[in-house]
């Protein structure tokens, strides 16, 4: 009789290929390194990650990751496909890159391919490999907006080449329960997983007082202090919306100020409309939001389109309420009475009069829920468990 001692079992990793074809840098590739961090730490995968060989930001974060967890965890190549505007077009004229993608992933044989799409239209041409594949393919997209409502060029048009992608893949991971809805309501298919965003909450522990983080950034430090943070994108982020909002608000309200934090193509046009007004201030980017959000008392978020912002989260886990668009995350996160209709301004003055003094019931419950459950692991575990899913 021969013991079962003298022969270890070898439990096989599951195989996971990520494609990541686009050549910009964006939000979506910082949660999807997270989300690598986590199924690494939390799951035992295997990884062969694809990537655009010119978007070299997001090589180096990703080689950042396999130095520290081994070449036999994650492993990084170049990507043969290559996402453009228009992509649901070019696909059909990249037969050779597909082709050789193809080859690439039977010969690494996975069991799960996940393709990251910052939209739909993003690293779609992997979908032509769906129902040719031994394994699911499936996305994992945080704005599943059409490019219509994004006010993208040629939105239309481009929205009318997309049309049959969302019913491609197997399955999509989004970050709310909204955008999976919208996901279904534009046609996808297959399952569904929700994983929300988290943030890293350690920076938030030991804020600056707020005097002094006014004093530092040149803000007033006495009065009620709005803040508008991100890109600055008058499209999509609103910060023009904003300014003149306020305008009209001051005269009624001497003790406000409005700070705005970023860069971004509109930055000369605002920097000028800012230079015509009182107590308005524009402030350089910041990587670290701690000393910005302990400088304000409001955030201010009218956007066209969001997915579930970042700075929300960061805002609600310091206690600062924010009035918002009625849009995308937000709906998911916010009290109905703290958000207002797109581009009208009388409800933004009306969102703006209730944030100024929200129920603090509200707010602590906010504050206790990112807390409590959307922090950087929470979304790694989460990410974990999804992907496990379709195994």
């Amino acid at each position: 009789m021969v013991s079962n001692s003298k022969y270890r079992i070898v439990k096989k990793r599951p195989k996971l290929i990520l494609i990541d074809d686009n050549p910009d840098f964006g939000g979506h590739q910082v949660m999807t390194a997270y989300g690598l961090e986590g199924i690494l730490t939390y799951g035992d995968w295997e990884v062969l990650a694809l990537l655009d060989p010119g978007n070299e930001k997001n090589r180096l974060r990703w080689q950042g990751i396999a130095d520290r967890f081994g070449s036999e965890r994650l492993c990084i190549g170049e990507c043969p496909t290559h996402t453009a505007k228009f992509q649901a077009v070019r696909r059909y004229f990249q037969t050779k890159a597909l082709l050789e993608l193809h080859a690439r992933i039977n010969t690494y044989q996975p069991d799960l391919v996940l393709i990251i799409q910052g939209n739909i239209e993003q690293g779609c041409t992997g979908f032509g490999l769906c129902g040719r594949l031994k394994c699911p393919v499936i996305s994992y997209i945080p704005v599943p907006h059409k490019h219509a409502d994004m006010g993208a060029k040629l939105g239309a048009l481009r929205d009318f080449t997309c049309r049959g992608l969302y019913a491609e893949p197997d399955g999509f991971i989004t970050i709310s329960g909204t955008l999976g809805a919208m996901l279904k309501a534009y046609g996808a298919r297959g399952r569904i997983e929700i994983v929300e965003n988290g943030i890293p909450l350690d920076r938030f522990k030991q804020l600056l007082d707020k005097r002094a983080a006014r004093a530092n950034l040149g803000v007033p430090v006495d009065g009620f202090v709005w803040g508008q943070m991100g890109r600055v994108e008058f499209k999509q982020k609103g910060q023009d919306f904003t300014l003149e909002g306020f305008r009209v608000r001051m005269i009624d309200h001497p003790d406000e100020s409005l700070a705005f934090l970023g860069s971004g193509p509109d930055s000369p046009l605002l920097e000028a409309a800012v230079s015509q007004c009182e107590r308005v201030y524009c402030l350089p980017w910041s990587d670290d939001p701690s000393s910005f959000l302990s400088a304000i008392d409001g955030l201010l978020l009218p956007s066209r389109y969001e997915g579930v912002p970042l700075v929300m989260l960061e805002a609600l886990a310091n206690g600062i309420p924010v009035a918002s668009t009625n849009r995308d995350g937000m709906v998911d996160w916010l009290p109905e009475d703290w958000r207002f209709r797109y581009q009208d301004q009388d409800d933004f003055l009306r969102a703006m009069s209730v944030v100024k003094s929200p129920d603090a019931s509200e707010l602590s419950a906010l504050r206790k829920k990112v807390w409590n459950s959307h922090s950087v692991s929470d979304f790694q575990s989460e990410f974990n468990r999804a992907l496990t899913t379709w195994l």
